[in-house]
């Protein structure tokens, strides 16, 4: 079969993809949550608020990452396809995603011990331990972000030869 002919939509298709993916992680990671703690009046509301927001994304991107892992099987047979880099890269990012995925579990976990957030850490070691996964969190969060738009550079620039 003849894939050329379908390159505009497989284009079309992937390009949205990464858009909602990185989209959405900048979206809610570097605009709504930042918000939602200023200008909400307890951090434990904001906490749980921030929870059932980052769970609907969990969803999307769900279906994000394995739209796209049928779409790189007709990716690759395009003529351009920068397929084992493209391949790196998309496993990179979903090793961020999934690995972000195990330390949401265990925040949530120690979100179910920690009764309040809105009083200072002090001694309260589940507190303390949460922080320390919080910031791996953050950092595989951010990793997601960074591995999105290394895929929409390739994709939209390529690898050029020197």
């Amino acid at each position: 079969m003849e894939y050329s002919t379908y390159e505009p939509h497989i284009d079309f298709i992937y390009t949205t993809l990464l858009m909602l993916w990185g989209g959405s992680c900048v979206g809610i990671g570097a605009i709504a949550v930042p918000y939602i703690y200023k200008h909400m009046d307890s951090i434990t509301e904001a906490s749980n608020l921030t929870s059932r927001i980052l769970k609907r994304q969990d969803i999307l991107i769900r279906v994000i990452a394995l739209c796209m892992l049928l779409l790189f099987y007709f990716k690759s047979k395009l003529p351009y396809s920068y397929e084992r880099i493209e391949w790196v890269a998309y496993v990179a990012v979903l090793h961020f995603y999934i690995f972000g995925k195990v330390i949401s579990k265990r925040l949530w976990k120690l979100r179910e011990k920690v009764e309040n957030f809105d009083t200072p850490i002090a001694n309260d070691p589940h507190r303390i331990r949460f922080k320390k996964w919080h910031i791996v969190g953050r950092m595989l969060y951010y990793g997601q972000i960074a591995g999105v738009v290394m895929l929409l550079y390739m994709h939209a620039f390529g690898l050029k030869a020197n």
